[in-house]
């Protein structure tokens, strides 16, 4: 890869308490998972992914990697992630190497479009610095994935618990810009079998 890389990290590490089930592995209506869904189109524009999986997800880690087929997929699965988000986003982001800047993106999040995806992606590499985070707006609200230059990877290594990144959009306000995006998708989690249906 010629130039800067901008990566992915796919978080599918969560417990899916509130759907009634194993949220990652529910069909959408074109037949894809949702977490298979999510991380394909990670995979169409970002230039590595990686996916974060439980501490138990062996099995789905490989079964996952046979049907996406590609590359540049990496799984990691988060020897530490009934402790929470935080811990699993930290255990990810000690594996990067040579990015430029990150992606967070939620599995339970597969209606967000290619074109916003390649959208942020350039935005990341037009900025000026690697302090950048940038945050997807759909009609003025904000949405998933952010993205973070590298100067916040050292941050992110040491996040714990289930908070994920979100102080550090708190912390280092000076440096967020905020990206107008025409895509419902950023906003749209499944969080019922009711929202597996794109709106």
């Amino acid at each position: 890869m010629i130039g800067p890389k901008v990566g992915a990290i796919v978080l599918a590490a969560g417990s899916s308490r509130r759907f009634g089930g194993d949220k990652r592995r529910a069909s959408l209506p074109n037949g894809q998972l949702v977490v298979e869904q999510t991380t394909r189109k990670a995979l169409e524009v970002f230039d590595e992914v990686l996916l974060v999986l439980r501490s138990e997800d062996d099995a789905f880690a490989s079964e996952l990697v046979g049907l996406l087929n590609h590359p540049n997929l990496q799984t990691f699965c988060a020897p530490d992630s009934a402790l929470g988000m935080g811990h699993s986003l930290a255990g990810a982001a000690a594996l990067i190497s040579g990015w430029q800047a990150a992606f967070i993106l939620l599995a339970d999040m597969p209606f967000i479009t290619t074109e916003t995806l390649n959208q942020l992606r350039g935005e990341m590499l037009k900025a000026t610095n690697d302090q950048t985070i940038l945050i997807p707006a759909y009609q003025g609200e904000s949405g998933q994935p952010v993205g973070f230059g590298n100067q916040y990877f050292e941050a992110l290594r040491e996040l714990s618990g289930d908070t994920g990144a979100r102080h550090l959009i708190k912390q280092y306000q000076a440096h967020v810009s905020i990206i107008p995006v025409s895509d419902r998708g950023i906003l749209q989690d499944i969080d019922t079998p009711a929202d597996l249906t794109e709106l």
